[in-house]
């Protein structure tokens, strides 16, 4: 779950990186995109370069989302189990996006 808007300049630096490591890896991982922008056209414009899903601006999901994992702070990227649903990493930006680690790290939950 990649927390994010178009206003914030770490957002604006790490989407890019963060979408180039996506396409070499979609097979195996699924990103989607929870918007902090301020209105739908932020939301819209800034989701237009982003190659993953993303719940809708105004889907009540999404803020309730961003409520349930404890949103402070962005860019923030959660990794979730896709087994079970659990959070395996709380916030990877700054680290390495290693699928092998994180899969060791849910089978030791």
């Amino acid at each position: 779950v990649y927390v994010s808007a178009h206003w914030c300049p770490p957002c604006r630096k790490f989407t890019p990186m963060l979408a180039n490591w996506y396409q070499s890896n979609k097979s195996q991982v699924e990103v989607v995109f929870l918007s902090c922008d301020h209105d739908e056209k932020g939301f819209q414009s800034y989701f237009a370069s982003h190659p993953w899903m993303a719940v809708d601006y105004d889907d009540d999901a999404r803020e309730a989302l961003q409520a349930a994992i404890k949103v402070q702070g962005i860019p923030r990227l959660v990794v979730l189990s896709g087994e079970t649903g659990k959070v395996i990493v709380d916030n990877a930006v700054g680290q390495p996006l290693d699928i092998n680690r994180w899969r060791t790290m849910a089978a030791g939950n």
